[in-house]
């Protein structure tokens, strides 16, 4: 008896803390425990970063801010002068002087933050002759390319102190548009379709499935012909063909519920909302099959338990076994198959807006940001494709290893003691 009780407070004890039960969960399941909590780890912080968005980012991710196709960790100023000026000795006097810049690029939003009037030239060679030729007082141009063009004119130009102006972490891209605020804010329109289609595939699927495995017969027969059909296609096929037929129908629903409602949407809200519905609505129907056929097999297994013929005998009425007796034995079924078909959902949700099928531009879309960017990819704009591919790879395995690793520990036979 002695050894018996032992051996039951090693494996349970009610009287220990939350935070030391926490971490004997790596004794009592194993590999699934670092597995689940990595998950868990990856997506707490995917979900900060939605939350804090307008904190973190550094830039409007919808506006040009800097040179394009500007490399990661690159994107300083540096302020060049003829070798004879005197007035100007920091970026601070350039207040009020004529300052040339290539157009669009990152020294002429520092010349404008800076006071300073704005010659826009559109080769960066131009620049360098019109200060040479006394048209502007001083350049402001990228810190890598200075050093080579500023060769070719001796000592009639100079540099004045070090390269400053802001850095951009993960480069641009060829708007000007700083990758890593797309990046931050485009983690909100992917979380956001891939939850809305899981819950609704959810919401279809787990209904009909404990249905059409409770009832039987004709129902069971009928719902698993039309679950089947769905479910014998390709997703990214299927998805593709219901977003290209919900597209115009979405907008013609948003406009008759507007303008019930006497609501007034501009153009751009207009076409964000209609391209979240049709995209979250094709991927839905790609996934209730997949809610549908776990539970139905679930609850074809579960109404064969003594418990449930128990229950039966007893008097309980149908409705109460389904929802009192099997439908609690099935949620945590539930709950895994939802965070693996969000991670599914995610990698959907990026094919249809790289083939122009998801939300509408300029709104922050990994996906889309790929797509614009494979263009530039043989050109060496590297960096276009590879931080938003690795955004999508990492939420995606985020939710894979949360849902993979909470199958394994809800399976109470598969503790390790």
């Amino acid at each position: 008896m002695a050894i018996q009780s032992a051996e039951t407070s090693l494996t349970f004890d009610e009287n220990i803390g939350l935070i030391a039960r926490f971490f004997r969960g790596a004794k009592w399941y194993g590999a699934e425990w670092y597995i689940t909590v990595s998950g868990a780890v990856i997506l707490i912080l995917i979900f900060l970063m939605t939350i804090l968005a307008p904190h973190l980012a550094p830039y409007d991710p919808v506006k040009s801010v800097g040179s394009p196709f500007t490399p990661p960790g690159k994107g300083r100023q540096v302020l060049i002068v003829r070798s004879d000026e005197e007035t100007i000795q920091q970026p601070a006097d350039l207040a009020g002087t004529l300052v040339g810049v290539r157009a669009n690029t990152t020294g002429q939003f520092c010349a404008l933050e800076l006071n300073a009037k704005v010659k826009k030239f559109y080769k960066i060679e131009e620049c360098f002759e019109a200060l040479a030729a006394g048209q502007v007082d001083a350049l402001l141009v990228e810190e890598n390319v200075a050093p080579a063009l500023m060769s070719a004119y001796g000592d009639r130009l100079k540099q004045i102190g070090a390269p400053f102006g802001p850095t951009f972490v993960l480069g641009t891209d060829n708007l000007g548009r700083d990758i890593l605020s797309r990046i931050i804010f485009g983690a909100r329109a992917v979380l956001l379709v891939a939850i809305l289609s899981a819950g609704f595939s959810a919401l279809v699927g787990v209904p009909t499935g404990l249905l059409s495995g409770f009832i039987g017969g004709t129902i069971d027969r009928v719902l698993s012909l039309i679950m089947d059909s769905i479910y014998s296609f390709p997703g990214l096929i299927l998805a593709i063909a219901m977003a290209a037929v919900l597209q115009l129908q979405m907008q013609q629903v948003l406009k008759n519920v507007t303008g019930a409602v006497g609501l007034r949407l501009s153009g751009d809200q207009t076409a964000v909302i209609t391209g979240t519905m049709t995209t979250t609505v094709a991927i839905a129907v790609v996934y209730m099959p997949t809610f549908f056929r776990m539970v139905r097999g679930q609850v074809l297994a579960i109404k064969q338990q003594l418990y449930i013929e128990a229950a039966r005998s007893l008097g309980a009425r149908p409705l109460t076994i389904l929802f009192q007796y099997i439908f609690p034995n099935v949620i945590a079924s539930i709950v895994v198959i939802f965070s693996v078909n969000i991670a599914d959902a995610i990698l959907t949700e990026a094919g249809l807006s790289f083939i122009g099928l998801g939300l509408p531009p300029p709104t922050p879309d990994w996906g889309y940001d790929i797509s614009k960017g494979r263009q530039f990819l043989a050109a060496g704009q590297w960096w276009m494709v590879t931080f938003p591919g690795l955004m999508i790879i990492l939420v995606a395995m985020g939710f894979s290893m949360f849902g993979e690793g909470l199958s394994e520990i809800l399976n109470p036979r598969l503790a390790e003691v």
